[in-house]
């Protein structure tokens, strides 16, 4: 069917938006809706006025759609579906190249061996935006902008690499995960993408013609709503897709190999062909191998993943901005970009994830996604926070006929979350990938009007998994073992705090849940807290420093001493607006006045600090003393290991030495 001319200019304009840079957001995140349309001005005036600022910023950026790919589509050949590659998997042929190119591998030596497989780095590399703050898309505890690789300005697919100039030890002593290669298409499971920071380097001249091509496209409107996609096909995953008309020549949505591979001698390594290989000849003739916290840059060349970040955050800031001050441009912004995400036809993301972080590599079982790639549309989160806080303040924009088809939109997703074989491998782990996916289903469920069943969702969660997640100490061994241990941890407190938000939302209270082992998730924020971050990001855990002081309280100013000390600014953020005190009626803060905060009392002296270790260490020896011997976590009673991320395994054995440790509370990481 030929797209009308409208179209054809919304998508060239959103293929030049998403061609300008990655964007990134703060982490998932839920604010009260009440607390939004009640909240007054004072200790979280500069909060306010950074977000007001950010939804002006951010709104010239979009709007944003998985459609324009670059000439890159899904194995279904459907531009519409929803597409990433798994981050962490580099190609291993094991070509006798010379020089670092795209057939490199994360450790590669020159003539493109590895010399040590299992030897991960890390990083921090951030780069502070205007407009938004939080993390690039891809970056799920991955270093590569500090001490790995970056793209080629010739040729983005390339591979340039630098050398890890230190590395990080942990206590206690890492057991060396182990990794295999995906056997069938069946046992399928991947890994996840975080956040950190990166602007989008030009954000006004595309998004201006985007805005100006959105005007003639037909929206939804009062009456029969546009059914935005068909519904997805439920419980066994999809078959391989047909052959498509990308830009270049495919097999059932890849593309092909610009020439054969040479044949294999008897040597170390396979000679490289005669003639350089295309780039998007590894996607199908290389297996990829898994190198945990390790970013494959050309991950980055695909935009669905960036669309979708930038999409739920600018959305966020612009229905609270609209709470706070019902100026019509937020709120319009926010209908612009929803309609173009998910409504709107030519532009509309099918309710799947079925090609998110794919493992590329020959043969039909690297024609599908991995269990991880849910991990990718956790900023879902977000987008229905802001629909909430839209009805809320009965804006006029958020008309029947879209809620109606978002309805429609979240109902398919819902059903893909809980039949797709992905969904389900993601609802059987352990680890965040887990807790994240709980973020998003309890959130679709409350849109759809399922109370019941959102609050079921969290309440499984923190009967279950959440038991085996934090240790006596706070420490959490599912992220503890992973090759940046800090920011798992981090990302993991990222999705249980949300998860606790919803509920308090709904008029539960999980901060007061414990682990089978007495641990809460005010433990496992004190314990990271005392950990030094070794290299890592340290502003990953500012966010929960606040969420956790505004749900238990900060009685001794423990936690407002730690936030001035390493982030000064830390009042004027995101995040101070929404973790306050009174966005958590059901916590044991909310509503009590004597542990509200006043940004102009944080002083935090050298003796809150020693208040925050004594304090962190009874607590911790408090557990201790509870004397709940170890036992396997539950994800072990039917199988020897787990799977962390694709091809990434764990045993019992190797997680017990982190739920014994006592305390890394230590006075000078603070």
């Amino acid at each position: 069917m030929q797209q009308s001319r409208p179209a054809r200019r919304l998508l060239r304009a959103l293929l030049l938006t998403a061609a300008v840079g990655l964007v990134a957001a703060d982490p998932n995140d839920w604010v009260n809706v009440n607390y939004v349309l009640q909240s007054s001005t004072g200790t979280t005036d500069a909060a306010r006025q950074s977000i007001l600022k950010k939804a002006s910023g951010t709104a010239k950026s979009g709007p944003w759609s998985v459609v324009p790919k670059s000439g890159i589509v899904p194995p279904s050949g459907d531009a519409h579906d929803y597409l990433s590659w798994a981050p962490y998997h580099w190609p291993n042929c094991n070509w006798c190249s010379k020089g670092t190119n795209h057939l490199s591998g994360p450790n590669q030596s020159s003539n493109g061996t590895d010399p040590d497989p299992g030897d991960d780095g890390d990083g921090d590399g951030h780069g502070d935006g205007d407009d938004l703050d939080g993390g690039d898309p891809y970056e799920d505890g991955g270093g590569d902008d500090d001490d790995a690789y970056e793209l080629s300005v010739l040729n983005n697919l390339s591979v340039m690499r630098r050398e890890s100039s230190h590395s990080i030890s942990h206590s206690p002593t890492r057991h060396r995960m182990i990794r295999r290669k995906r056997s069938s298409l069946r046992d399928t499971v991947s890994r996840g993408l975080p956040v950190r920071r990166q602007e989008s380097t030009n954000p006004e001249t595309p998004a201006t013609a985007t805005a100006d091509a959105l005007d003639g496209l037909p929206l939804p409107t009062d009456g029969t709503p546009p059914l935005p996609t068909s519904p997805p096909d439920l419980g066994d995953l999809p078959s391989t897709g047909t052959a498509t008309h990308s830009s270049v020549k495919t097999i059932n949505g890849t593309p092909a190999p610009a020439q054969a591979p040479a044949k294999t001698k008897a040597s170390k390594c396979t000679p490289s062909p005669a003639k350089a290989l295309a780039p998007s000849a590894t996607w199908t003739t290389c297996p990829y191998a898994v190198h945990d916290g390790k970013v494959n840059p050309d991950v980055r060349t695909l935009p669905d993943s960036p669309a979708a970040v930038a999409m739920s955050q600018s959305v966020l800031y612009n229905a609270i901005a609209y709470g706070m001050q019902k100026t019509r441009t937020y709120s319009q912004n926010v209908v612009k970009f929803i309609d173009a995400f998910f409504l709107t036809p030519a532009t509309a993301m099918n309710p799947n994830m079925n090609y998110g972080q794919q493992v590329r590599g020959p043969g039909k079982d690297h024609q599908i996604g991995t269990f991880t790639g849910i991990l990718d549309l956790r900023s879902l989160v977000k987008v229905v926070n802001a629909i909430q806080v839209m009805k809320a303040t009965a804006s006029p924009d958020w008309t029947p006929a879209r809620d109606k088809a978002m309805t429609d939109w979240m109902k398919s997703y819902v059903s893909w979350l809980e039949n797709s074989a992905l969904g389900k491998q993601t609802a059987s782990k352990a680890n965040n990938h887990l807790s994240f996916y709980v973020n998003q289903l309890a959130a679709a469920k409350m849109y759809i009007g399922d109370t019941k069943g959102a609050q079921t969702a969290l309440q499984k969660y923190f009967a279950n998994q959440f038991l085996d997640q934090i240790a006596a100490s706070g420490e959490q061994p599912f992220e503890a073992v992973r090759t940046r241990p800090f920011h798992y941890r981090c990302f993991n407190l990222e999705a249980m705090i949300t998860n606790a938000k919803l509920a308090d939302q709904l008029g539960m209270n999980f901060w007061t849940a414990k682990s089978k082992y007495g641990a809460t998730i005010q433990t496992a924020l004190d314990y990271t807290m005392g950990l030094d971050p070794k290299g890592e990001d340290i502003s990953d855990i500012f966010p929960h420093v606040a969420a956790v002081a505004a749900a238990y309280g900060d009685p001794k100013g423990k936690y407002a001493a730690f936030l001035q000390k390493k982030e000064s600014d830390y009042a004027s953020q995101p995040f101070w607006y929404y973790d306050q005190s009174g966005a958590l009626p059901n916590s044991p803060a909310g509503g009590h006045t004597k542990h509200r905060r006043d940004a102009g009392a944080m002083a935090g002296g050298a003796a809150d600090v020693v208040d925050f270790v004594e304090e962190a260490t009874m607590h911790v020896m408090d557990n201790v003393d509870s004397g709940i011997p170890f036992e396997c976590p539950a994800v072990f009673q039917d199988a020897k290991e787990t799977e962390l991320e694709d091809g990434l395994y764990v045993t019992c054995d190797q997680l017990k030495p982190f739920y014994e440790v006592l305390s890394s509370v230590n006075p000078g990481a603070l």
